[in-house]
């Protein structure tokens, strides 16, 4: 078992109906020839594989089964059956995703899996961007149950253009869809439990009534008339994005040096754009880990603190567990 210290993660790539190249260019990470990558995910822990640390052959489940209070953080549980509680990745939704749902714990129980809260992080809208969250203001719950089985369902969803830096929220229940023409970080619950309400004419199996059983039919905009999160400011220089039961995120644009303290608990650092340095205090046996575009890297609860130094700029989105 290696010593603890931050270790940047290989990611696997997922080809996708609706994805395509953005991935290329936003946040810049290499894709094979020839494929539509729709999801690059970056930190997973999943029963058909685990993310591995970069340049050897351990991975998140190999840490998390030998020390898991020193890797998660003492009082932080792991996820469902004993696999890392998040999952974190970059979508690129050339085309829109399917208007989905998904369960909360205990629903997703009887299917095998965890629940799903999520948020989704804008790094590029195009001209044709949308993301779809809720209900219109005004809809009739009981008509849309009614027309949930076909076309009928789209004048009914709340739409909205999204900008780059926009963060949604989409806890369990939500009824959502993103895209077309979107490249987004997501954090969520380790879960990978996505029941379909409707896939905008491609035939690709529904899961309408699953999907309806566990729907919050809700009017997507919180009378707000944009259902993005506002960020908050911190004392040291970043945005708070997200913070619920299940993980919190945070952004740094780092023109300069700033040190993360982990307060005893996991935190992750994504590379949404930029190169930077990200170093511990080692006692001078380790060299500070490069970070380049795309790159995720996990700092165990037993890292006291990471220094992040930016080569230029260097925006990074960070999560840790959420406050239980």
């Amino acid at each position: 078992m290696p010593a603890w210290k931050p270790f940047l993660l290989e990611r696997k790539l997922l080809p996708k109906v609706w994805g395509g190249r953005a991935l290329e260019r936003v946040p810049g990470i290499a894709l094979p020839a020839g494929e539509a990558i729709g999801e690059a995910w970056e930190l997973y822990d999943r029963a058909d594989g685990s993310s591995r640390l970069r340049g050897g052959t351990v991975t998140v489940a190999d840490l998390l089964r030998g020390s898991p209070a020193e890797l998660l953080g003492h009082g932080v549980a792991p996820g469902y059956a004993g696999r890392f509680p998040l999952l974190l990745k970059f979508l690129d939704a050339r085309q829109a995703l399917s208007v989905q749902v998904h369960p909360d714990e205990a629903q997703a129980r009887p299917a095998g899996d965890g629940g799903k809260n999520e948020a989704s992080v804008v790094l590029h809208a195009g001209p044709a961007a949308r993301v779809v969250r809720g209900l219109r203001p005004g809809v009739d719950p009981a008509e849309f149950r009614r027309l949930a089985h076909g076309p009928g369902i789209e004048p009914l969803l709340y739409a909205f253009a999204p900008r780059a830096g926009d963060c949604v929220d989409f806890p369990a229940g939500t009824v959502h869809a993103l895209g077309p023409d979107v490249v987004l970080f997501e954090v969520q619950q380790n879960s990978d439990l996505t029941w379909r309400l409707y896939d905008w004419g491609r035939d690709r199996p529904v899961q309408v009534q699953q999907a309806l059983a566990v729907a919050r039919l809700e009017p997507g905009d919180g009378g707000s008339g944009r259902p993005t999160v506002p960020p908050v400011a911190l004392p040291d220089g970043g945005v708070l994005l997200v913070a619920n039961p299940s993980f919190r995120l945070r952004r740094y644009g780092l023109g300069r040096p700033l040190q993360l303290p982990t307060n005893g608990r996991f935190l992750t650092v994504t590379v949404a754009g930029g190169r930077g340095m990200l170093g511990w205090h080692s006692g001078g046996e380790d060299p500070p880990v490069a970070l380049g575009p795309g790159d995720t890297a996990l700092v165990p609860a037993a890292v006291p603190a990471v220094f992040l130094s930016p080569i230029g700029r260097l925006d990074v989105l960070v999560c840790d567990p959420g406050e239980r």
